[in-house]
């Protein structure tokens, strides 16, 4: 999944952060701490959703907690006093609340990053999830080609 905000984009799938087209660096909790948030933006985040989501339920100080937090907003061109893109809400929590897109990868921009013989494995995992979800329904697959597949299915047995 890709998240556009801003002039960053959050990249899931390879795990990278950009402005433009420069990679950011980030560290992994921080990358996790900002996806966190951008896919729960619809609602204010509490401390122990964060704790469970990117620290597994362990033990943090409101330290480390806070420089996370701050690392993010840094990496954003954020920051505690601005909050453009994070907002703090005392005794609430914190909140994604820029504007984002969302994206899905398609095949044809996945092509260009991947090796043919990577587009090839994932092109075959594909294929094998549509000979799954036919034989769980009762289906039987018509056609497969890179881009899709057809699937016949009978309605209620008929």
């Amino acid at each position: 999944m890709i998240f556009a905000f801003d002039n960053y984009v959050l990249d899931t799938g390879r795990r990278e952060l950009r402005r433009g087209h420069t990679l950011v660096s980030v560290q992994p909790q921080v990358f996790d701490l900002l996806e966190y948030l951008i896919r729960n933006r619809d609602h204010v985040v509490g401390r122990d959703d964060l704790l469970d989501a990117i620290w597994g339920g362990r033990i943090v100080s409101e330290s480390t907690l806070a420089t996370r937090i701050n690392a993010a907003r840094s990496a954003i061109g954020d920051d505690g006093e601005s909050q453009r893109l994070i907002r703090t809400l005392p005794r609430k929590g914190i909140r994604f609340v820029g504007e984002v897109r969302e994206d899905f990868v398609g095949l044809r921009e996945l092509a260009t990053r991947l090796d043919p013989e990577e587009l090839r494995t994932v092109i075959g995992a594909c294929h094998a999830c549509c000979y799954q979800a036919a034989a769980r329904w009762d289906g039987s697959v018509a056609r497969l080609a890179d881009d899709g597949a057809t699937i016949h299915f009978s309605l209620f047995g008929i």
